[in-house]
């Protein structure tokens, strides 16, 4: 029986066969918000059977589409599913688990300190120590979400679109002004971040980025920011099946 991988995200969900070294062989990639519409994932429809899934879902509304549709053939992991890691020093109730499987799948690669940072709708970042405890971490809006929010919450402030090389600070428009503003200031945040995560780790661990926006940041921060391993977050979900 063929083991699928699905990672379900604020935007986009990743649909992967999980191979016998537990390395993620991506498939699909389809739109999250056409699961909720459409209750059903059409990909899924069509695969061959037989087949089982392993999940981690940050959309509630997909879960509960997925589970419905899917039952008997989708399990949605849990911290219980990664005894790799110590998660007895965080709150577990609220932890999304795509947070979860990135954090096991930095650990299983390091074997030591790290923090995984992810660049996708949101910028999250999971920090592990030597010893496997989950430290924990911390969200901010990724740069779409930014732009959507300055568009959403003002008069007249356009929606800009994503570039991919870190803006000129003078902005001559107001759409160059938009990009600068954002892109700038978020690679700050991103630096301070970072810093202060190295300090309370005391200087000790790897930085690993992941997330569909990741090229953007490891170009403008190549000092800080290096190789974006492929599929981070499948992998980590991969390694679930190994405890099953």
């Amino acid at each position: 029986m063929k083991t699928l991988l699905l990672n379900i995200g604020n935007t986009h969900t990743q649909i992967a066969e999980c191979k016998e070294n537990l390395s993620p062989k991506l498939l699909n990639v389809v739109e999250t918000e056409t699961i909720t519409a459409t209750g059903h994932l059409a990909f899924l429809d069509a695969y061959p059977a037989p087949w089982n899934a392993l999940a981690v879902s940050v959309v509630p509304a997909a879960q509960r589409v997925l589970s419905l549709k899917y039952r008997s053939s989708i399990r949605f992991l849990t911290t219980a599913d990664f005894p790799q890691l110590d998660f007895s020093g965080v709150d577990t109730t609220t932890l999304g688990m795509d947070r979860v499987a990135n954090a096991v799948a930095a650990y299983s690669l390091v074997k030591g300190a790290v923090t995984v940072i992810d660049f996708g709708t949101c910028v999250n970042t999971v920090s592990v120590d030597a010893q496997g405890r989950f430290l924990g971490g911390a969200i901010l809006p990724g740069r779409l979400l930014l732009r959507k929010a300055l568009r959403l919450y003002t008069a007249q402030l356009p929606l800009v679109p994503l570039g991919n090389e870190v803006p000129k600070p003078l902005g001559t428009n107001t759409q160059d002004a938009i990009s600068a503003g954002l892109d700038i200031g978020i690679l700050g945040a991103v630096q301070r971040l970072l810093a202060e995560t190295q300090k309370s780790l005391g200087g000790k661990g790897v930085v690993l980025p992941t997330g569909g926006d990741a090229p953007f940041f490891v170009a403008a921060l190549p000092k800080l920011l290096s190789s974006v391993p492929e599929l981070l977050t499948l992998h980590g979900v991969a390694l679930a099946s190994r405890h099953e």
